[in-house]
């Protein structure tokens, strides 16, 4: 049985709540930890959680009961006050994407892990959908022939972003809080990293954030395959999926996932005929429990999980070489941000 030590419980936090206490047989709670008082109360009145085990720190909390994992789900700029220390006290560790806000504190905790006999995994639930793994399968089999390019369109009204409000402070609010979802998902999907990008960010006075909430940006990945991206979290119009729009084109047609189908359309079907049917998309936060998943079996396994830190450093150099040509209007390679 897995004691997990959960940091930050209110927010986006409070919806891992039912899916650690789904599995009681393979993971408890150790304890919950928040600064906000009203998240604790209502996070220990869902979970069954004593009051006596209700913290303010981890600090305070590896001080008062024992616990074998954390889970962080605080804003970027803490996770390394969060993470580094629960792997120098030998703990596993599973965290919100993306790892840190920034370049340094990213290298020091990818660096605690390394040191650490604990397992440092990351969370990026788009990855984990059995229509990611058949869209994959069907480009890597050429079942269209030849991948040309491929395209991820994003647009949601995220007007007011959270109950507590940092996205709206922060730099770059869409690329470090949104778009990292959307890249490690790019990689999932074609089986490819990114080896440069180019484009830019913007925002406009009436956004109601202080960095920049949208962006268009041309990704060079593996093997000379383009992927266009273009993201906007405070859009008025029709939004997408949390997953967004995605098509490959192909040689011999086109591969589309627009929630919640995935479909296949050749060259000789006819444009209104819709093309065939390959299947569901299951609803993005399913990929939550089958990350949770991931974690408790590589674990037990004694593995590296799918999304372990050395893997995901691929997603995180997308996402600063991004910010990088955002702010200097310059194409970026990602291989300066890798070896972290």
């Amino acid at each position: 049985m897995l004691r997990i030590l959960q940091v930050g419980v209110g927010g986006y936090g409070s919806t891992w709540l039912d899916t650690v206490t789904a599995r009681p047989g393979q993971a408890t709670y150790a304890g919950l930890i928040d600064v906000d008082d009203r998240a604790l109360t209502a996070a220990a009145t869902q979970t069954g959680v004593p009051a006596e085990r209700c913290f303010h720190s981890l600090a305070e909390a590896l001080g008062h009961v024992e616990a074998d994992a954390v889970l962080c789900v605080v804003p970027p700029a803490v996770h390394e006050s969060v993470i580094v220390p629960a792997l120098e006290a030998g703990m596993h560790v599973l965290t919100e994407k993306p790892i840190a806000h920034s370049l340094e504190a990213t290298r020091r905790i990818v660096e605690a892990g390394r040191a650490s006999p604990g397992l440092l995994m990351i969370s990026q639930k788009g990855r984990y959908h059995p229509w990611v793994r058949r869209f994959r399968e069907l480009i890597a089999a050429n079942e269209l022939g030849r991948l040309n390019h491929v395209t991820l369109h994003y647009r949601y009204g995220l007007f007011q972003w959270g109950a507590s409000g940092f996205r709206h402070r922060m730099d770059d609010p869409l690329l470090v809080e949104m778009s990292i979802h959307h890249f490690d998902l790019l990689r999932a999907l074609l089986g490819r990293n990114a080896l440069s990008v180019a484009g830019r960010s913007w925002n406009w006075d009436w956004s109601g954030f202080a960095g920049d909430v949208a962006a268009s940006l041309v990704f060079a990945m593996e093997d000379e395959v383009p992927a266009v991206y273009e993201g906007n979290c405070v859009s008025a119009g029709e939004p997408t999926s949390w997953y967004g729009d995605i098509r490959a084109e192909c040689e011999r047609g086109t591969l589309t996932m627009r929630y919640p189908r995935l479909i296949m359309q050749r060259r000789r079907d006819e444009p209104m005929q819709g093309g065939e049917h390959v299947m569901d998309v299951t609803e993005p936060q399913v990929g939550q429990a089958a990350a949770f998943a991931e974690f408790l079996a590589a674990i037990a396994e004694r593995r590296a999980p799918e999304t372990a830190a050395a893997d995901n450093q691929h997603s995180m150099a997308m996402l600063f070489a991004a910010v990088e040509a955002c702010h200097t209007g310059a194409s970026c390679s990602t291989e300066r941000y890798l070896g972290v």
